[in-house]
């Protein structure tokens, strides 16, 4: 009889858990629509609205994806790749990004674009100091995936009532295609050479995991995936590059370190390329990767080249801005 009524007890116990965790859950997901932006242009707060600008671009458009950090964002010029090869491409990329959060954001490219190569910058393969952490920014950009209001629980101070309720509509378009433009020239101490080395600093076991993750996600729509390193002084050495490469080689990828280009039309000259330096790369930087990049893109993957197509005659003024924006000539940092 006792033990009857104990599991009784037991069994309402955990109705009420499920009930309760079910009633929380089912309220966090309203709260997490009401406090999402409702648009994604800037003024809206959603992070990273240039990162997000391939929503503005008409579906299945852009053939190539480039994810990373700020290195990434500094060191591509989409324009440039448009302008000299007529490859149409959009930098999804955000500041301190993780492999969490580039696999939620190629989430949201899939949904509205059907890339056919992506790129990615290995840099963030060890982004922030240690595993643990990496995998702890890692999972909490899924978490804010599914519960956006832990993002954005600060919005309910600046938003209206009509905004909470308001369908999404993300459309905001930039012209520089997620690239961070700068004119801004300020050299580093010294030029970065990297000693070659056997030693191998292996990838972390948490970005192979996400890695294997992207790369699935990957073959089950066809997309090839290209590795790259935009050169940056302050986190990039020869061991890294061995684990990648041998990363690269077991997985079939090609992976270019642009710290080893040495062809002077595209080598990196660290007094001119670098807009803070030696951390990002500026414009003129991102020009060369992009050139070198291009190049090698014709060679290895069926990219078509969409200059003189109708559809994208936009992408012919956009480059009128990019190109009037990089006539005005270097800008001289000193601090």
């Amino acid at each position: 009889m006792e033990e009857k009524k104990n599991r009784k007890i037991t069994i309402i116990r955990l109705i009420k858990v499920i009930v309760f965790l079910a009633g929380f859950v089912g309220l966090s997901v309203i709260v997490s629509y009401m406090l999402t932006p409702k648009s994604s242009h800037p003024e809206s707060g959603i992070s990273y609205p240039s990162a997000r600008g391939f929503y503005g671009e008409p579906e299945n458009t852009i053939d190539i994806v480039v994810l990373g950090n700020s290195c990434a964002y500094s060191g591509f010029s989409p324009m440039e790749l448009w302008n000299k090869f007529g490859f149409v491409s959009y930098v999804a990329s955000e500041g301190n990004q993780n492999l969490g959060e580039s696999i939620c954001i190629f989430d949201e490219v899939l949904k509205h674009q059907k890339p056919k190569l992506l790129i990615i910058d290995v840099d963030c393969f060890w982004q922030t100091k240690n595993e643990i952490s990496r995998i702890e920014y890692s999972l909490k950009a899924y978490l804010y995936r599914w519960f956006p209001m832990f993002k954005y629980h600060d919005r309910w101070k600046t938003t209206t009532m009509e905004e909470l309720f308001a369908d999404k509509q993300y459309n905001y378009r930039t012209t520089t295609k997620g690239q961070f433009l700068s004119r801004d020239t300020k050299a580093a101490e010294k030029a970065f050479v990297m000693e070659k080395t056997d030693e191998v600093e292996e990838v972390p076991k948490s970005s192979v995991v996400f890695m294997n993750i992207l790369l699935k996600k990957c073959e089950e729509n066809g997309i090839e995936v290209l590795l790259i390193d935009i050169p940056a002084n302050h986190s990039w050495n020869y061991a890294k590059h061995n684990g990648v490469e041998e990363f690269a080689k077991e997985n079939g990828l090609h992976f270019i370190d642009f710290s080893l280009v040495t062809d002077e039309k595209y080598a990196i000259n660290w007094e001119k390329d670098t807009r803070d330096g030696g951390r990002h790369l500026n414009s003129y930087g991102a020009r060369k990767v992009t050139r070198y990049l291009g190049e090698f893109i014709k060679e290895n993957y069926p990219i078509e080249d969409k200059r003189g197509d109708e559809a994208y005659s936009q992408w012919d003024e956009d480059y009128k801005e990019y190109k009037a924006f990089m006539k005005k000539g270097r800008k001289n940092v000193k601090k």
